[in-house]
């Protein structure tokens, strides 16, 4: 990976339905060299993905934000599938410290909420947190 790499990845992180001959005139190379480096990246697992940045608010998923939960070693795999199954969780996070879990959640209703920290308290117990804005996201990768 070079800078040229570093630059393609954060032209793609601003917006990833950008077209190639976009992308070479921000870093100087033509479509087709922008397409291998980036065909080399997706080979690599640099590029895992490409996805759509979804509103959830525009959804009327007004509430959204993150939970901490502390679930004993047994009941962490039951824990795994239950939150990948739960449709108000958007991601799970395994993670050190006093807590071992950090979901992130959006609901339509607090009663929503309510129901969700209800099920999750089944397998431990749990903080929350409720996300008021979010400052940035996708921040760019310093080049090398």
């Amino acid at each position: 990976m070079d800078r040229i790499d570093y630059q393609i990845l954060n032209i793609l992180l601003s917006g990833s339905r950008c077209t190639l001959n976009h992308i070479g005139s921000q870093v100087g190379l033509t479509s087709p060299a922008v397409s291998a480096r980036i065909h080399s990246m997706e080979e690599n697992g640099v590029i895992r993905s490409y996805r759509a940045d979804i509103n959830r608010g525009k959804l009327d998923y007004l509430i959204t934000g993150f939970i901490f939960v502390r679930i004993i070693p047994e009941k962490y795999d039951f824990f795994c599938n239950f939150s990948a199954q739960h449709c108000a969780i958007t991601s799970h996070h395994h993670v050190t410290g006093d807590f071992n879990a950090l979901l992130q959640f959006a609901v339509r209703s607090t009663e929503e909420l309510d129901v969700l920290l209800d099920e999750i308290r089944t397998y431990g117990g749990s903080r929350t947190f409720v996300k008021l804005k979010t400052v940035f996201s996708n921040k760019e990768i310093l080049l090398p």
